[in-house]
C-alpha cells in the first residue's frame, strides 16, 4: 500500500505561474490547462505545505482551489482550502467521510 494519496484543483494559475510552481512541485504527474491545475498522485509521503505557499502566492485574485491529502497508514484525511495569498487546514477522519457518501 502507498502511504498517501493526493488530489487537488487549484483555480486561477496563470501559465507563468504554473512554470514557477513546476520547478518545485512534489508531483511528477499532473494536468495543467485553462489556468487550472489537476493533481492525481499515489506514493510516498511529501510535504505538500510548500506547494500550496507557492499556489497562494501566485494564483490570480480570484483563483482558489482544493488539496485532500490522505494519509492511508493512520487513516486521516487533511483538506487545504487555498486562496489567494492564504490557505485553511481541516483534519477529516476518513471513515467521516465514506459514511457521509453512503
Amino acid at each position: 500500500m502507498e502511504a498517501v494519496r493526493v488530489y487537488a484543483d487549484i483555480h486561477g494559475l496563470s501559465p507563468e505561474a504554473f512554470e514557477e510552481i513546476r520547478q518545485s512541485m512534489p508531483f511528477d504527474q499532473v494536468v495543467y490547462k485553462d489556468r487550472i491545475l489537476a493533481v492525481d498522485f499515489e506514493g510516498h509521503y511529501i510535504d505538500v505545505e510548500p506547494f500550496l505557499n507557492d499556489c497562494a502566492r501566485l494564483m490570480d485574485d480570484d483563483g482558489w482551489g482544493k488539496l485532500d491529502f490522505i494519509d492511508q497508514i493512520d487513516y486521516a484525511l487533511t483538506r487545504y482550502v487555498i486562496k489567494k495569498g492564504s490557505y485553511t487546514t481541516k483534519d477529516v477522519m476518513v471513515d467521516n467521510v465514506v459514511e457521509g457518501m453512503s
